[in-house]
């Protein structure tokens, strides 16, 4: 229990704090004054909304008026955004309604010209399936459709055009566009009404990413080591000059649950030497020696390479740079021809190079460039 010297002296103590922070004025009325050195408080953010109101009122419809401004009636193809921008970039603004592209080709136009910045178009109905309903054309009324289609693909897409900007390839220097962009206000911007009219300019725009490019390649993960050794011999599709190659083989492995493999003994656990994932590099590993060694294959005149990853083992045949190359059909029908005649030489003991598995050479080629920057060092 505190004495009552103790007491007092925290009365006063709480009452000089409290008159502190609020002085009174020579006009009588009393202002907020910050808690260190009886500064005057920085002005309240008018922007702000307090918890007990309410959200800002919309603008009345029939207050919204068409633009004052001449739209521009030129394509928009050129302007559209692709998977070649970007990836990271800036969402100034999007616009809605039937002037939607028109409005959003304005806003790029003047931020291309005047801002001398990179600015794209993106459409909602150019991501596929949001254009149109199954079965039931543009021009029918939404409610006309067929009975088995359900959400969301019975509610058409409106018409909508979202404007970004940018081609950074870096988190910081978005930011910095970040910062550039909302501060812009545009001439076109200030001649179209809008029903949120506490928004100023590009004020409200964001940071974002480019939607056609896949995740992956926005923060690529780094190298697995295990994945370059296993790609480091001299038959490794990272030696193939070409960008597409024709597969012939693939190996697996196998895949099991094992709930609790500590239960078991080690003497049962598998062994790494004996797993079937290593039995299955041995393999594609044997079957493109014996391929390069067979005299009929080394007419066909194209070199054989291998690609090994987590889960299976595939074997290549030639390396070509465009996916339709007459070569490879050629090389494609011959290797059918050789698939035979080559398994037939193992079972009649005929010939050491003769295989143990039949190549099925695929329908189409295989676009390396992935595998490439998987296994490359």
């Amino acid at each position: 229990m505190k004495s009552p010297i103790a007491a007092l002296a925290l009365c006063a103590l709480a009452a000089s704090s409290a008159w502190a922070q609020t002085q009174v004025s020579s006009f009588g009325g009393a202002r907020p004054t910050s808690a260190v050195g009886g500064a005057p408080a920085a002005p309240a953010d008018s922007r702000v909304i307090k918890a007990t109101a309410g959200p800002p009122e919309l603008t009345p419809a029939h207050d919204l008026k068409p633009p004052t401004l001449e739209l521009p009636n030129e394509p928009i193809e050129p302007y559209l955004l692709s998977k070649e921008n970007g990836p990271f970039m800036v969402l100034a603004r999007v616009f809605r309604g039937v002037d939607a592209e028109k409005c959003a080709l304005a806003l790029v136009k003047e931020l291309r010209n005047e801002y001398n910045l990179p600015a794209y178009i993106l459409r909602t109905k150019d991501y596929p399936g949001k254009s149109m309903i199954r079965g039931t054309p543009p021009t029918v009324p939404s409610n006309v459709m067929q009975p088995d289609i359900k959400m969301p693909e019975k509610i058409r897409t409106f018409d909508e055009a979202a404007v970004l900007v940018g081609n950074e390839k870096t988190l910081a220097n978005q930011e910095k566009l970040w910062q550039q962009v909302r501060k812009i206000k545009p001439k076109c911007i200030e001649q179209m009404s809008s029903p949120f009219k506490w928004r100023e300019g590009l004020s409200r725009s964001y940071r974002t990413t480019n939607p056609y490019v896949p995740a992956q390649y926005l923060f690529p993960r780094t190298k697995d080591r295990l994945m370059v050794r296993m790609n480091s011999g001299l038959s490794s599709i990272v030696n193939c000059p070409g960008r597409y190659s024709l597969q012939i083989a693939e190996f697996s492995g196998r895949s099991t649950y094992m709930l609790n493999p500590f239960q078991q003994p080690l003497h049962l656990l598998p062994n790494l030497k004996d797993s079937p994932l290593r039995e299955a590099a041995d393999k594609a590993e044997r079957m493109a020696e014996k391929l390069a060694k067979d005299g009929e294959f080394q007419r066909l005149g194209q070199p054989v390479y291998v690609v090994h990853d987590l889960t299976s083992s595939r074997v290549f045949v030639g390396s070509f740079d465009a996916p339709q190359d007459p070569r490879a059909a050629e090389v494609r029908e011959r290797m059918l021809r050789m698939a035979v005649p080559l398994v037939d030489k193992s079972s009649n003991g005929r010939g050491k190079n003769a295989l143990d598995t039949m190549i099925v050479p695929a329908l189409a080629l295989t676009d390396l460039n992935d595998i490439k920057a998987k296994v490359r060092d």
